[in-house]
């Protein structure tokens, strides 16, 4: 029940500084507001509308053709070993190929039938998300309102500081998290597209995969890539070649050009620290942590940080 309202606190977060940069132009606030969400809702209805019938189609293909794809990935490795009798391969490394391989079938598999079967007991909860403009905006508009009613809960001694931290945490985190959601759907959209013109199969499904995992940093488009060079191998070694320049042209793309425009400065992490963050929380909470490693990271680098100011004064 408390998912919409969450939602729409998240996303009046995110348009908030859309909204007040209309109005610091001229614009009324709730002028400014109704303009932004009305957009925002037409976009991501025309998104949906286009998007998911063919993400559930290619899920179905998938489902269907994903037996007859791990028999012929299995049978081109039988072929390699069959090739290449003058290199040795240990049975275990064999065994643990052959494992490898049934376990991503069953890990593939289950998401696919997660998927599809989700879909009949999300149908009732569309309602629930209609919710989530219309909370939003009347958020937004309220915002600074509602900021204010929140500073006045907090006692005087301690609404400087409580105050400065949040300030010092929105400028890391807002904006960075703002820009990371547009760079991946860039990098989606151009990945989806290449493979299509490419000729590999699910692009549309490819593309989504390798937007999410853009938000991790390092390994998100090495992740992205493994799927789409497996089915282009399916079709022919030239198709695999051509997924790997594709990925390694918009990675170069998106580092050196929509990164630094889009993003600007980075939160600020030490590659090791942000290595040691996507690591450590994949292995304690799975997926989300991965996701949200750096994100909260740069909380912790913030506090310590604001933490370390205040003793030293």
């Amino acid at each position: 029940m408390l998912a919409p309202f969450l939602l729409a606190f998240a996303l009046s977060y995110l348009m908030n500084p859309v909204v007040t940069y209309l109005e610091k132009r001229g614009a009324p606030r709730g002028l400014g507001t109704l303009v932004i969400y009305v957009g925002f809702t037409l976009a991501v209805a025309l998104l949906f509308l286009y998007l998911v019938p063919r993400f559930l189609v290619q899920l179905e293909r998938l489902a269907e053709i994903l037996p007859q794809q791990v028999e012929s990935i299995q049978s081109q490795i039988a072929g390699f070993y069959k090739r290449f009798t003058r290199v040795s391969v240990p049975e275990p490394i064999k065994g643990a190929i052959d494992n490898g391989i049934e376990r991503a079938e069953q890990t593939l598999a289950g998401f696919v039938e997660g998927t599809l079967g989700s879909i009949p007991r999300f149908l009732p909860k569309l309602s629930l998300l209609i919710l989530v403009p219309v909370l939003a905006f009347y958020l937004t508009m309220d915002f600074p309102e509602l900021k204010m009613w929140l500073l006045s809960w907090i006692p005087d001694r301690w609404r400087s500081d409580i105050v400065g931290l949040m300030i010092e945490m929105d400028n890391s985190l807002g904006s960075f998290i703002r820009g990371q959601l547009l760079v991946s759907a860039v990098v989606g959209i151009l990945i989806a597209t290449g493979l299509s013109v490419i000729g590999v199969d699910f692009a549309l499904l490819i593309g989504l995969i390798a937007g999410i995992f853009n938000i991790v940093p390092y390994f998100g488009p090495v992740i992205g890539a493994v799927p789409a060079v497996v089915f282009a191998l399916l079709k022919s070694p030239l198709s695999a070649v051509y997924v790997v320049i594709l990925f390694v042209v918009v990675n170069q793309v998106e580092s050196s050009i929509i990164s630094p425009k889009i993003l600007g400065e980075h939160v600020g992490l030490h590659p090791v620290t942000v290595i040691f963050s996507i690591v450590s929380g994949g292995y304690l909470f799975g997926f989300p942590g991965v996701i949200l490693a750096v994100p909260v990271s740069s909380i912790v680098k913030v506090t310590l940080r604001y933490i370390h100011n205040k003793l030293l004064q």
